[in-house]
């Protein structure tokens, strides 16, 4: 069975050194980089804007949108680009808490004709815009 890897890279936002700040309304733009050990053909590869929660609870998943990059047979060796772009919502806004957190991610899925899906996400922050309050 045919291995890949991937390399999801955000294209716009406010980066940091461990994630990147978008804001509720903005445009998330992105591309993904595969490379495969062998030709292997996909159903299609699908860019997904998703939020999930962790911690304590029930876990739960939401898929906002899903686009599909690509149908067809991914050669062997040479680097395999995708760009995507997702209009990020309103909310919920991205969360770290002592229960629970919520966090924002683009998952890259191929899909493999009779095999199993090979997945890799990114997470990224999404907050609103703070602006300063003027004092009276």
């Amino acid at each position: 069975m045919a291995k890949a890897d991937f390399d999801i890279q955000f294209l716009d936002g406010e980066s940091s050194d461990t994630t990147t700040l978008y804001h509720p309304g903005e445009v998330l733009r992105g591309q993904v980089t595969i490379f495969t050990d062998s030709n292997m053909d996909c159903k299609n590869i699908l860019a997904r804007l998703v939020w999930h929660t962790e911690g304590r609870g029930t876990p739960y998943q939401e898929i906002i949108t899903e686009k599909e990059l690509f149908q067809g047979t991914l050669k062997a060796g040479l680097p395999n680009y995708y760009e995507f772009a997702f209009d990020l919502p309103q909310d919920p806004w991205s969360y770290e808490g002592h229960y629970v957190s919520v966090v924002w991610a683009v998952e890259i899925d191929i899909d493999v004709p009779w095999g199993k899906d090979i997945k890799e996400s990114k997470p990224f922050l999404l907050r609103p815009l703070l602006t300063k309050q003027e004092s009276f």
